[in-house]
């Protein structure tokens, strides 16, 4: 059974997921070093038996929200549920980036089973409420327990909204994803939340979930792990973009650059997708690398970009399946 991510992101690879299966095959390892909402991986075909497969970030809250799906679905879904209200949006906004910081990663480093389940249903409230991107810094912050807009003399909260369209409806929607610009997660009930947070969880049993550096999870001891399957490993690479946004701004800008020199010493039997916009990985293409293109989801993430979908590129690996299919480039 495939599923959709439970909320929208940058450059969200739900469209492509299927070329990309078409490249990987049915790989014993899998692993996804940019996670993200994890698309690709929930819409895998389905396969019999297990699989290796490894979902990293370096975003923290995006960690725990995963591992608190897979550990504590029933708890994150009655976090995450409610309407849609300016004192809540902002208030668990302003907490969860002020915990946005290296204590927070090295606390999911410091144990597997580490989760904030309330954190995580606060988590996908601040993203199915925001129009655009909800990450960004605001002038909203907690002093001294209070919710203060900085630089108003304490005016608190007391703004006009753009959270609140659809009359406040919240997360009250259709199932999934819990987004779409502002309608919150309101329009399902917490029974029917926690059955898809449960599905979401029964997918996520096996998977390895780990917050760190990229580079941590493509090393020789973590990419040689394999159970079943074709006895392949695949590796989906999808590095920020230059125009992520703020969403990013804890990642070094030079990452797309090291994900592609990384590629040109990678074990030729990887099978390896990376993604990217139009020309920036070409240099590629020298080494035996092919170019399809992307079909990114449009206006399904935070990007303000309309013809970004149109942009997208994958290149793919001399080892990658499909050498003889259509991709549409």
């Amino acid at each position: 059974m495939t599923l959709k991510a439970p909320f929208p992101y940058f450059g969200g690879k739900h469209r492509a997921a299927p070329m990309i299966w078409q490249a990987l095959g049915d790989p014993g390892g899998y692993v996804e070093p940019f996670a993200g909402s994890a698309a690709v991986l929930l819409a895998r075909p389905s396969v019999t038996g297990g699989r290796v497969e490894t979902l990293n970030d370096a975003d923290g809250w995006l960690v725990n929200t995963w591992r608190s799906i897979q550990l504590s679905p029933d708890a994150v879904a009655d976090a995450a549920s409610g309407p849609v209200t300016e004192i809540d949006y902002h208030a668990r906004l302003a907490w969860l980036q002020a915990r946005r910081d290296a204590d927070l990663v090295a606390w999911l480093e410091g144990d597997p089973l580490h989760h904030d389940a309330r954190a995580a249903g606060w988590w996908l409230y601040v993203c199915a409420c925001g129009i655009g991107d909800p990450w960004g810094p605001g002038p909203w912050r907690v002093v001294d327990g209070h919710l203060r807009r900085v630089g108003d003399a304490g005016q608190g909260v007391n703004r006009e909204l753009p959270h609140l369209g659809n009359s406040g409806r919240g997360v009250n929607r259709g199932l999934p994803h819990l987004g779409d610009g502002g309608q919150g997660m309101l329009s399902v009930n917490v029974t029917s939340l926690q059955t898809y947070m449960q599905a979401l969880s029964a997918r996520l049993a096996s998977v390895r979930i780990t917050c760190g550096d990229w580079k941590r999870v493509v090393t020789p001891s973590v990419v040689r792990a394999t159970r079943g399957g074709d006895g392949s490993v695949g590796i989906l690479l999808d590095p920020p973009y230059a125009t992520s946004g703020d969403l990013y701004g804890h990642v070094d800008a030079d990452v797309s650059h090291a994900v592609r020199e990384w590629c040109l010493t990678a074990d030729a039997t990887l099978r390896i997708v990376l993604c990217g916009f139009e020309d920036d990985h070409d240099a590629l293409l020298a080494h035996g690398w092919r170019k399809v293109q992307g079909k990114a989801g449009s206006g399904s993430g935070y990007s303000t970009d309309v013809k970004a979908h149109k942009r997208e590129r994958l290149w793919l690996s001399p080892a990658c399946l499909g050498a003889q299919m259509e991709f549409g480039l």
